[in-house]
């Protein structure tokens, strides 16, 4: 399973928040297990699932009138060990407390 984050902007003038809470309408609807965060949204799935989910981001944010929607995807897609975001989480919190 690989790891996601997404950035969505979209240029209407005003905040960018409703494009934000539609982006996790997409992934509530795709079944994608997600955590929002203040920056960026993580999600977990794989490659294919995560890229169309990105693809109806951006149609959604398009039919909800944003002439321009701007993304940043950085994709974590390993093969040798099985990961999720919680186990990111605990792999930097067990090595906090290596001497």
């Amino acid at each position: 399973m690989a790891t996601a984050s997404i950035t969505i902007g979209a240029n209407t003038g005003s905040g960018v928040r409703e494009y934000v809470a539609a982006a996790l309408d997409v992934l509530d609807e795709m079944g994608i297990h997600y955590e929002l965060t203040a920056m960026a949204t993580n999600l977990e799935g794989d490659v294919r699932t995560i890229c169309d989910a990105l693809v109806a981001i951006h149609k959604r944010c398009h039919e909800l009138g944003a002439p321009r929607v701007e993304s940043l995807l950085k994709i974590d897609d390993r093969i040798d060990v099985a990961q999720t975001l919680d186990s990111k989480v605990g792999h930097v919190i067990e090595a906090r407390k290596s001497p």
